[in-house]
């Protein structure tokens, strides 16, 4: 019977491994007195749509929601391969700016994330993100 439970539990683990399990990812990046901070609830990003968020703080910790934030979603150059790069407006929902990401291919890709504040200085921070 215990060596049962061990074939079984072992071929459990092999199977969760094999399917992989995807949690959510959170990173964040301070400049200008501005903390950008992108989120999504499945990690690595898969080829197709994955859904990303960004929340910005100042320097107090309140939510900024008076900015356009334009996302430059792309892979660096790589011999031999065209340019792969979009871009897009993140649309603010409740206090969080939400935007769509399609990586073509695995790999790392960069989400260049800049925001535009009136009478303000543009602020742009870059992330790395791999997809699988």
């Amino acid at each position: 019977m215990k060596r049962f439970s061990l074939v079984t539990l072992a071929i459990i683990m092999i199977s969760v491994l094999a399917v992989g399990i995807s949690w959510g990812y959170e990173t964040q990046k301070t400049t200008a007195g501005l903390t950008v901070t992108l989120s999504t609830s499945s990690y690595p990003l898969v080829k197709g749509d994955n859904e990303l968020s960004v929340k910005l703080t100042d320097g107090s910790g309140k939510a900024v929601t008076d900015a356009k934030v334009a996302v430059r979603f792309h892979m660096p150059p790589m011999p031999g391969m065209a340019p792969m790069s979009t871009k897009t407006e993140a649309i603010l929902k409740g206090d969080v700016y939400r935007f769509s990401a399609n990586p073509a291919m695995e790999g790392t890709w960069k989400a260049e994330i800049t925001v535009v504040r009136s009478g303000k200085s543009p602020v742009t921070a870059t992330f790395n993100l791999d997809a699988r």
